[in-house]
């Protein structure tokens, strides 16, 4: 890549990014892109130094190259970054969201996809991990519906994953995390759990209002091939290729959005017979912020609210 900021330094991108000013580091993001290889080992370190003192980045709402690191890291593919970005969303007492915000349930999934280079098991601990947060485990089972559409997963190997997590057991008595978890095994098409699904209705873990059982009809109706069609869809939607387009439209930034949509932005497609009802993925995201941001409304950053 051509280097369009040869007067930008790496240490004057770190610097720009340090302190959240209200503006969106276009230039500097571009900048950094053009010093890929030497900014990486920066932007890895900026999460260790986060993860050594958590409670700094979820108390002081000035900090904010984290955000930019993060993003930057997942934009990148990073599969060094991995490792340091599961350890922060396996932090116990809120600290993820405290630190990240609305990354955490919307930008997550795609960043662990893009940074383990191919590899599930950090991944597939995250959502073993009974201590992590209900909606970093739910991200992660986010991460590897994605990693079957990228091609590091069969769609078997998952469902037969997803269906051993409804024992009651994952999660706390009451949790949304089975809820959400079915959403996502709904979009990936169900069809070898469907008496684990049945079971889990019947034993109270999955809410009706937040997936219902016909919407697992439907996606049997619809069959495998359009399902992964569609999941892809929001997979490409959902990209970090374009950063701009990812972070720019951000309510905290004083910028005009992007011409087209958000990557975080859903296809609100429909299943035949469905009368234009939005998907159980687009339920599931817009169930997961609200009740997150009315649990942690004292607590959570704001600054990089979407909305």
């Amino acid at each position: 890549m051509e280097n369009n900021n040869t007067d930008v330094t790496v240490s004057e991108i770190l610097a720009s990014f340090r302190m959240f000013d209200g503006k969106y580091k276009r230039e500097q993001i571009d900048a950094a892109r053009n010093l890929k290889e030497e900014i990486t080992p920066h932007l890895i370190e900026i999460l260790e130094k986060v993860l050594s003192d958590p409670e700094k980045y979820a108390v002081d709402d000035d900090l904010y190259d984290h955000i930019y690191a993060l993003m930057l890291l997942g934009h990148f593919k990073e599969p060094k970054a991995h490792k340091v970005i599961y350890n922060l969303f396996i932090l116990k007492d809120d600290l993820p969201y405290r630190m990240f915000g609305d990354i955490f349930t919307s930008n997550l999934p795609v960043i662990l996809l893009n940074t383990c280079g191919g590899s599930l098991d950090l991944i597939r601990s995250m959502v073993l991990n009974r201590d992590a947060d209900d909606y970093s485990k739910v991200s992660a089972c986010h991460a590897l519906a994605y990693c079957v559409i990228e091609g590091y997963a069969y769609r078997e190997s998952v469902i037969e994953f997803f269906g051993q997590l409804f024992t009651g057991n994952e999660a706390d008595e009451g949790s949304d995390f089975w809820g959400l978890l079915a959403s996502i095994a709904c979009d990936l098409y169900p069809e070898e759990i469907m008496d684990t699904i049945r079971q889990a209705y019947e034993d109270g873990l999955i809410m009706p209002g937040m997936v219902r059982y016909a919407d697992f009809e439907k996606s049997l109706a619809f069959g495998e091939e359009k399902c992964l069609e569609l999941l892809k869809r929001r997979l490409d939607q959902d990209s970090l290729d374009d950063i701009h387009g990812a972070m720019s439209w951000w309510a905290c930034f004083n910028e005009d959005p992007e011409p087209s949509l958000p990557a975080s932005s859903i296809d609100n497609y429909s299943f035949p017979g469905a009368t234009g009802q939005p998907s159980a993925e687009s339920d599931r995201k817009k169930k997961a912020t609200r009740k997150k941001k009315r649990k942690q409304a004292k607590a959570s950053r704001k600054k990089n609210r979407r909305k």
